[in-house]
């Protein structure tokens, strides 16, 4: 069943359709959009870490024009199998896997939150001839400061569904999100068990895409918002300096602008496509 639910705004989603394809290690469960429009440049958006594709849902309905997006569940995330080994290498995979079943060969732009910023310069490294432009919403290379310890002893205690909800309000979004938004973050969270979560977090802040990250020739955009407690402004700021470009910050926002500011993402990602599928042109 399409994904047709109101926006947080009373809006409408553009339609999502459900697919599933063989990955690597298991079934991969994900979206793409079922009423694009046929010559545009397709994208590739990878959700955060613990988070689920569809947390691009209200992005993706205010791109303009509408093109064909694909929103992957990365394996050991949303319904997609959880066999396997996590990291870098392996998420890439996945993204290729779900591409190469959808029949996507020619150019892209590739979006990712957090570690899906991440995963994107991975991927542009890996087919810089395919991948027209990058951007990490929220995003870093890698991971500085983080009590990796009490972190997964916060997750045995209070359990996925109660770390999360704890967290979100905490550090996730930025003072003075809406309830409503921090919900529907909630409902987009990994629904994974305990070990499975906790393995997954670690592998990626353990993670570092900076030595790839500067292989990457493509546009970049890397957006921060003010607030973010994960993937801090200096972080961002360094993942602009690597791929070669200028950091947005967006004031207010905390870790997750998909869900906090889809319209001021979805202009600036507009903005972005076009300016890349120009230089492309030339």
């Amino acid at each position: 069943m399409a994904d047709d639910r109101p926006t947080p705004s009373g809006g409408t989603r553009t339609a999502l359709e459900p697919v599933t394809v063989d990955g690597p290690a298991g079934r991969l469960a994900g979206w793409v959009t079922a009423d694009a429009a046929d010559d545009t440049v397709p994208v590739l958006f990878i959700h955060p870490i613990n988070m689920q594709g569809r947390i691009w849902a209200d992005v993706v309905e205010r791109l303009r024009p509408r093109r064909r997006c694909l929103l992957p569940d990365l394996r050991a995330h949303g319904t997609s199998d959880t066999a396997g080994d996590l990291g870098l290498d392996a998420w890439v995979s996945d993204c290729e896997a779900f591409l190469d079943a959808q029949g996507v060969s020619g150019p892209m732009h590739v979006v990712g939150g957090s570690l899906g910023g991440s995963l994107a310069c991975c991927l542009a490294a890996r087919r810089p001839g395919q991948v027209v432009s990058v951007a990490g919403i929220g995003s870093s290379l890698h991971f500085t400061g983080v009590d990796v310890a009490a972190v997964l002893d916060t997750f045995d205690e209070l359990g996925v569904a109660g770390t999360f909800r704890k967290v979100f309000p905490e550090i996730t979004f930025g003072p003075g999100c809406p309830q409503e938004i921090i919900e529907l973050g909630l409902s987009l969270a990994n629904p994974n068990d305990v070990e499975t979560v906790k393995r997954v977090w670690y592998a990626t802040v353990t993670s570092d895409s900076t030595s790839r990250a500067a292989l990457v020739t493509a546009p970049a955009l890397v957006l921060t918002g003010e607030h973010d407690a994960t993937c801090t402004p200096a972080l961002g700021l360094e993942m602009a300096r690597v791929l070669r470009t200028e950091q947005v910050l967006m004031p207010g926002v905390g870790h997750m602008p998909m869900l906090e500011n889809p319209e001021r993402v979805a202009v600036l990602l507009d903005r972005h496509f076009a300016q890349s599928e120009r230089a492309l042109a030339c």
